[in-house]
């Protein structure tokens, strides 16, 4: 089976596998946003909390063991998003999409320098990751659900009892 030419533009060597040097550079900018946010706003804030370093979002000493147990693993999954997103995974996409939802949503009224810098990388990551080339990567990327070399021909006359 032969590919088509976006798939040499792309780098395509086997289904699932793409070379990283073919991927969109507006693809590389989201994904570098996100782990680049993941830092900002949800690693540094963390640190700086159980530092005692006061950085203008103070939160109660009670809640400090619950901001660790909840930000490092929600932090860990979105720089693994982002990192399938530079693979063409489009659960990345969707997953960093309501991820950047809720944080505008969630975000607090009198934002920290810290805390806008994490909201403007984050919405930056997710605008870069549905521009037109963006979309054009991951329609590209589109793989079958299952292998093609797995689908049997419908039966004929000449191969009805195999």
């Amino acid at each position: 089976m032969g590919t088509s030419l976006s798939d040499q533009q792309l780098g395509f060597r086997e289904p699932g596998k793409i070379a990283p040097v073919n991927i969109p550079q507006v693809v590389r900018l989201a994904a570098a946003c996100w782990v680049a946010s993941a830092v900002v706003a949800g690693m540094m804030p963390v640190i700086l909390e159980v530092a005692g370093i006061d950085f203008g979002q103070s939160i109660p000493d009670w809640a400090v063991p619950y901001l660790v147990a909840f930000a490092v693993p929600l932090t860990a999954l979105q720089v693994l998003a982002a990192q399938h997103l530079l693979h063409g995974a489009r659960w990345a996409r969707i997953l960093l999409t309501v991820a950047a939802a809720l944080s505008a949503l969630g975000a607090p009224v009198d934002l920290t320098a810290l805390i806008l810098a994490g909201l403007v990388l984050t919405l930056a990551g997710a605008t870069l990751m549905w521009l037109p080339a963006s979309n054009r990567f991951f329609l590209l990327r589109r793989v079958p659900a299952y292998p093609l070399s797995l689908v049997r021909t419908p039966p004929s006359r000449e191969n009805f009892y195999e």
